[in-house]
């Protein structure tokens, strides 16, 4: 009896090994065509991604790859036809639905498109990539503030996603309340720091905080929020006022004692007086990652170089000159940066509707 069931033992790991074995070939050969594909050569990819779907049919990454590169050759039927099976399949992933729902798009039907969007939502309520993509469907047909509504439940659901914001600060910033586009774009930057929608965004971000800050008859002004309202600093403790009212009211005391003018070197002053007040009292109420990261930043004596990166794509020369006046310090704060990245804790998330 020992003797057989070490036999059964033998065989059943024999058998691991063997899988093993194939899912190691499937995956090389899947990594090859992959690279391929990425260099343009979509037929040899096919070719090769076919072979390896033999080796190990049960993986499902490879179909999936499959049905993209036919994507890629345009053959947006042939795509859906491999990836609709794969919907069932037990280690289905949110790229699947997206694939799909892209094939539909590519091909002109929407209303397919935002339908397997849905079910993709509904299967995996946090990804950030399917909101995305349905956002991105609703603004193509002029719908922007429906795109907006999903692009914001994306921000919600999968905070680290960069895209998300990268869309919502656009349509926010045009809007009366710039005051997230604001935030937003702040966001999109730390997590997409070097791209070319990167200088986009700093440049948007840039304007809009000019927008924010209008200056007549020499005095500061504060248009961050149409739901901003007007009261008096006093006794608050015990009042849940909305957000954007109490940053408006603790920024009329950022702007205090700065001289009305805006530059980069005069927003720093702003923020670090603003964040001064916010910490003393309002911190705890209206948790924000966006001021906690300021006031690492302050801590660590990075502040002034993050706000002039920040913001240098919509003023070139100012950043220029700050730059040439401060080599070292610009050096040691990439360096800093990249290891010191903003962080997303589950208690402190920050959207329009976090409070």
């Amino acid at each position: 009896m020992r003797k057989i069931t070490l036999l059964i033992l033998l065989i059943g790991l024999c058998t691991i090994c063997k899988a093993q074995t194939e899912r190691e070939k499937a995956i090389d050969l899947k990594n090859h065509a992959v690279e391929l594909m990425d260099n343009g050569k979509i037929d040899e990819s096919i070719k090769i991604l076919e072979r390896a779907q033999q080796i190990d049919p049960d993986f499902i990454t490879i179909p999936y790859e499959i049905a993209f590169a036919y994507q890629l050759t345009k053959e947006y039927d042939k795509s859906i036809e491999i990836a609709k099976p794969l919907l069932k399949h037990p280690d289905v992933f949110d790229l699947v639905y997206q694939l799909i729902g892209n094939s539909y798009d590519l091909k002109g039907n929407k209303a397919k498109a935002i339908k397997m969007y849905d079910k993709g939502i509904k299967k995996f309520p946090n990804s950030g990539k399917l909101h995305l993509e349905k956002g991105i469907v609703m603004a193509s047909q002029e719908k922007w503030f429906e795109a907006l509504d999903i692009w914001e439940q994306g921000i919600v659901a999968d905070p680290s996603h960069s895209s998300n914001y990268y869309y919502a600060s656009q349509v926010l910033a045009q809007t009366d309340e710039r005051i997230w586009g604001v935030y937003y774009g702040e966001i999109f930057l730390n997590l997409e720091p070097n791209s070319q929608r990167s200088a986009q965004i700093s440049k948007l971000l840039y304007d809009t905080y000019k927008t924010c800050f209008p200056i007549k008859n020499n005095k500061w002004g504060l248009q961050f929020s149409h739901k901003a309202t007007n009261i008096v600093l006093g006794d608050l403790k015990d009042i849940k006022f909305s957000f954007e009212t109490i940053h408006n009211l603790v920024m009329e005391q950022g702007y205090k004692g700065v001289e009305p003018e805006f530059t980069i070197d005069n927003l720093i002053n702003i923020r670090k007086q603003f964040l001064e007040e916010w910490n003393a009292e309002y911190a705890e109420r209206y948790p924000n990652l966006i001021f906690d990261y300021h006031d690492f930043l302050i801590k660590n004596k990075m502040f002034e170089p993050y706000m002039y990166w920040t913001l240098k794509g919509g003023a070139e020369n100012e950043f220029q000159i700050w730059k040439s006046n401060n080599a070292s310090t610009h050096s040691k704060f990439i360096e800093w940066f990249n290891n010191n990245p903003m962080s997303f804790p589950d208690d402190r998330k920050t959207n329009r509707f976090s409070y």
